[in-house]
This record gives C-alpha cells, structure tokens and sequence, in this order.
C-alpha cells in the first residue's frame, strides 16, 4: 500500500488498527498510515479485482 498523503510505502499489515477505540463503529475498514497517521477507507475487493485484470491485460500487450 500507499499512503495517499505522505506516500510511505507499506504492507497492509503495518497498518495502524483504527477502530479499536471507536465508539461508533467497529471493523470500519478504515486503513492508518504507520508513518503518519493518516486515515482513508480500504479499497473495496471487487474494485481490486478490476484493476488486477487490467493490469494483467496491459502487461500481455
């Protein structure tokens, strides 16, 4: 992964566990930044899927 605003580069794995000590809402999905902090929601697996297969379609052109 990639943070979208300090650019550190890290396995999803590393990420900082957000919903721990919310109130509102358990499991958000929301993904931290190691580096900075900084929160943005998890892409969702059928968006991932798509950009898989146009990846695998532009690396056998």
């Amino acid at each position: 992964m990639k943070c979208n605003l300090c650019g550190y580069e890290f396995d999803e794995k590393e990420s900082i566990p957000v919903c721990q000590s919310c109130p509102l809402v358990k499991n958000c999905k929301l993904i931290r930044c190691p580096n900075c902090g900084y929160e943005w929601p998890a892409e969702p697996d059928w968006l991932k899927k798509i950009k898989e297969r146009r990846n695998r379609k532009n690396v056998k052109r």
